[in-house]
């Protein structure tokens, strides 16, 4: 395991975190048109921002001496960020919309 991958496992925790409130901060605001490209938006951004961290960490030791810069590592983090900011969205969205109402399961039925 590369030194991209001990940096990305350290602020994970954060995608989940800013992926849940998201997530609820649409269902609260469901009905702005433009809210879904602005998510969209936040969701790239947050995780660009997020992978800077190991980008950092990468050019510190490519400083070094010590090792090299992995760029399929780098830009798997920046995917794996994305991916689970959309994901803790998605959940936060549904955990969201059950609790304020927008959403009722019926007989736990959803799609009958």
């Amino acid at each position: 395991m590369g030194l991209v991958y001990d940096v990305f496992d350290k602020y994970s925790i954060l995608d989940i975190i800013i992926g849940f409130a998201l997530g609820y901060y649409l269902a609260v605001y469901h009905d702005d048109p433009n809210l879904w490209i602005i998510a969209t938006i936040v969701i790239v951004g947050i995780g660009a921002i997020i992978s800077i961290m190991p980008i950092i960490a990468s050019l510190r030791v490519k400083i070094r001496g010590e090792g090299e810069i992995s760029v399929p590592e780098l830009l798997e983090a920046f995917l794996l960020n994305v991916a689970m900011l959309a994901v803790s969205t998605s959940l936060g969205f549904v955990i969201g919309s059950i609790a304020i109402g927008n959403f009722i399961v019926d007989s736990l039925l959803i799609f009958f």
